[in-house]
């Protein structure tokens, strides 16, 4: 998705799984400007010198902040306050759902997951 002439949006996946790291470096690498971070203490310092328009957060972060966390702190930053971040999740359960929502995050997805459906859901992030 083009947010200017040859500009691509900017995606920050904050993911501890390298694995998982690089699927979605994968399959999101020819259609965003992919960037990651391993941790929170890595994504908060990413954060300071980027602006990303959407971020993909793992809830089941094991160092630093969780997920939860984070993205309460993302969302006490003017410049995140209204940013999409879509929290990635093994755990698809009503609970977590409400969780998730309730700690700031805009939607989330379920893993595992496609390709096409996580390219869909950053783009319908996007619109809103």
């Amino acid at each position: 998705m083009q947010k200017e002439k040859g500009a691509q949006v900017a995606v920050l996946c904050i993911e501890d799984d390298s694995a998982n790291r690089e699927i979605v470096n994968m399959y999101l690498k020819d259609h965003f400007d992919i960037h990651s971070a391993s941790d929170s203490t890595e994504a908060l310092q990413k954060i300071k010198q980027k602006k990303f328009e959407v971020i993909l957060l793992d809830i089941n972060l094991c160092q630093g902040l969780n997920g939860f966390e984070l993205a309460k702190r993302l969302r006490k930053d003017q410049l995140y306050a209204n940013t999409p971040i879509i929290a990635v999740t093994a755990h698809a359960y009503r609970e977590a759902e409400i969780q998730i929502m309730d700690c700031g995050c805009s939607d989330f997805i379920s893993k595992p997951f496609t390709k096409k459906a996580l390219i869909d859901k950053i783009n319908k992030a996007l619109k809103r």
